[in-house]
């Protein structure tokens, strides 16, 4: 449940920032008021927003309240910081801000723009699991120049008056999230909808047109892209080649807007990767799996309970119900829970889960860098995923130059 602006005025701070917000606002407190962090003034501050007056400003200025504290979680703060990477005044600001919801309340207040690159770099980390991935098989930085990115939004919005006769405007930037890794956000303007709203005291009809919000997250080493669109295959492959046209300047081939598809077939024999227990794990088994049948008629879906004491449920396949595995269906998805050993006193061990489709999705995203890197390299040792499938490519310091170890970086 979302919280209330009593409840947000509470949590965040009185300092200049929230000063700043309120009488920009247009709320006015006596002369002289103390603007201290003490609970009597945010008290104050409240009983004077919520005796107002005029409905329709207090109504402006609490709404906006609640969309500045959008960021305020972890997930939230992770992408505050990566905008700001290059703006050495908003990284500061960031770093001595008390909370998460503080620190989004004061990007929103401070650097409006910086706050929302920040919110779409959220949306597509909420929302990445949804996402398309292509391999476009093309490595350069892409052109972030105003030119580049006017043509490509004349180009998007040219394709959805075509089709949705919508988009005569639109909003795009890109801009590099983390070494080598570039995040474009488009936003179209959609047809025109009447909202039934209360403005004031007043129950109005109000016209407005909503967002489409495209993205696509492209690592210039390795080729790889993730976009995430609305609309099929077709709006993912349309914005690809926009992409790839105006901003890396080639012409992508028909073959290259296929997305991949994952060989699971290593894991009918479990997942048996050495370097899993050299990193501490000390189970590894495969959860559950899905098989379809080779006709194509038949799915079934098998999960180890709990009594089978961490065996894969591919031994418990083997042994009960053998026909699948020996008659090589095709595995589309699997589960695969990785067990720490337990800490000294404690019962209950930690679990990583990868989880893992023939389409290609997968949840790595959730996991820190280094995590990922570790979970990436099992994926690949087994021959699931190959070098060129993944968004970043890092040389091991182990290697050559020329061999890579692979790792999502978010």
């Amino acid at each position: 449940m979302k919280k209330t602006w009593i409840e947000l005025l509470h949590e965040l701070p009185v300092d200049a920032t929230l000063r700043e917000f309120l009488t920009g606002h247009g709320l006015r407190m006596p002369e002289h008021f103390a603007w201290s962090d003490k609970p009597e003034t945010t008290r104050a501050l409240i009983e004077a927003v919520h005796t107002w007056p005029d409905v329709s400003v207090r109504d402006a200025l609490t709404a906006k309240l609640r969309a500045s504290v959008e960021l305020g979680d972890s997930a939230g703060t992770h992408a505050m910081f990566q905008v700001a990477t290059s703006h050495g005044a908003a990284l500061t600001g960031l770093a001595t801000c008390q909370s998460d919801m503080h620190r989004s309340f004061w990007l929103y207040v401070k650097h409006p723009e910086l706050f929302e690159r920040a919110g779409d770099v959220d949306h597509f980390e909420q929302q990445v699991a949804q996402a398309q991935q292509h391999e476009l098989g093309v490595k350069k930085a892409p052109d972030t120049s105003e030119a580049a990115l006017a043509s490509l939004r004349k180009e998007v919005s040219a394709f959805y008056q075509r089709e949705m006769q919508c988009g005569d405007r639109s909003k795009a930037y890109v801009f590099e999230r983390s070494p080598g890794v570039y995040l474009l956000s488009v936003h179209v303007k959609d047809l025109p909808m009447v909202r039934l709203e209360f403005e004031g005291d007043e129950l109005k009809r109000h016209v407005g047109n909503p967002n489409i919000h495209s993205v696509v997250e492209y690592s210039c080493l390795t080729g790889v892209t993730r976009s995430l669109v609305k609309g099929g295959a077709r709006y993912h492959q349309m914005l690809l080649k926009a992409f790839a046209k105006h901003l890396l300047h080639v012409t992508l081939d028909a073959h290259r807007m296929l997305p991949p598809t994952l060989d699971l077939s290593a894991l009918r024999f479990g997942f048996e990767v050495q370097q899993a227990i050299a990193d501490g794990f000390s189970v590894l088994q495969v959860k559950s799996i899905s098989l379809l049948s080779p006709d194509n008629q038949l799915k079934i879906e098998c999960t180890a309970m709990a009594s089978s004491e961490h065996r894969c449920v591919t031994d418990l396949l083997d042994e009960k119900l053998p026909g699948p595995l020996a008659e090589n269906w095709l595995v589309t998805s699997a589960h695969i829970n990785l067990h720490y050993a337990p800490q000294p006193g404690k019962t209950r061990a930690k679990v990583v889960t990868i989880e893992v489709t023939r389409k290609g999705r997968l949840n790595l995203h959730k996991f820190d860098a280094a995590l990922q890197a570790q979970l990436e390299g099992y994926l690949v040792s087994l021959g699931i995923l190959q070098k060129g499938q993944t968004l970043i490519a890092q040389e091991s310091p182990s290697s050559d130059a020329s061999d890579l170890q692979l790792a999502f970086a978010h």
